[in-house]
């Protein structure tokens, strides 16, 4: 279980007072606590959310406007759209096992469902993410099979994933109220924001990742040493 504070608590820990606290939650800025017997305890959700709008006030927005920020759902489809996958395509069952080379009742087929690659929906198949399959396709054809690509899926994903909260990190702590200050909140400035840590993130990971597999391929290429192993 993650940190669990009182109103009290939290007040001292972000620095505010309790009625500052109250009157957020009025606004709705802040989701309530967890009510246990007559007691509210508040989360690390919470300390992030008064961190946040008490940067965005020290920035020079109102209220009002941080309200408008930090509540109104277009935002949030703002800032995910240019992270955004192709739109899901949709299949019939017996089509999307064909195209990966499996069987119907092949365990993989239940693996890709369980890792959320593939939802069946009635008599079709939703495919979530239809470039991953399509890799998938590729792979196949040079004698990949489908479980050990997944295999991979399951590492990338978790290190995107860690890749993912450290640039959200850099952003909270040096983007997201500055440009929210100077845009005012208008939503074309913040989704041009958007798209320029969108290009500059996957340009950051493009070397990277570039620069690692350099490494690998060079370390699985390197001639074999001749100390040590060779018989006499």
């Amino acid at each position: 279980m993650g940190t669990e504070l009182t109103i009290d608590e939290l007040a001292a820990q972000v620095g505010m007072t309790v009625r500052n606290i109250r009157a957020h939650q009025s606004r709705g800025l802040l989701h309530p606590p967890r009510i246990v017997g007559r007691t509210g305890y508040y989360g690390d959700s919470h300390v992030g959310r008064l961190s946040q709008i008490r940067e965005l006030q020290d920035e020079g927005l109102n209220l009002a406007a941080i309200a408008r920020v930090l509540t109104d759902g277009t935002l949030t489809a703002v800032a995910t759209g240019p992270f955004a996958d192709v739109a899901p395509e949709y299949g019939k069952p017996g089509e999307v096992a064909e195209r990966l080379g499996l069987e119907l009742d092949d365990p993989v087929i239940q693996r890709s469902v369980d890792m959320g690659l593939i939802t069946p929906e009635g008599d079709r198949i939703r495919i979530e993410l239809p470039r991953l399959v399509a890799i998938a396709e590729q792979l196949r054809d040079v004698g990949v099979p489908l479980d050990a690509m997944l295999d991979v899926v399951e590492v990338v994903r978790e290190a995107s994933t860690q890749v993912a909260r450290s640039f959200m990190k850099l952003a909270d702590e040096h983007l997201v109220a500055k440009v929210v200050a100077e845009s005012g909140g208008d939503l074309d400035q913040l989704t041009e924001a958007v798209e320029r840590l969108h290009t500059q993130a996957s340009g950051a990971i493009d070397v990277l990742f570039n620069q690692a597999m350099s490494a690998e391929i060079r370390t699985y290429l390197a001639p074999p040493s001749d100390d040590g192993d060779l018989e006499a």
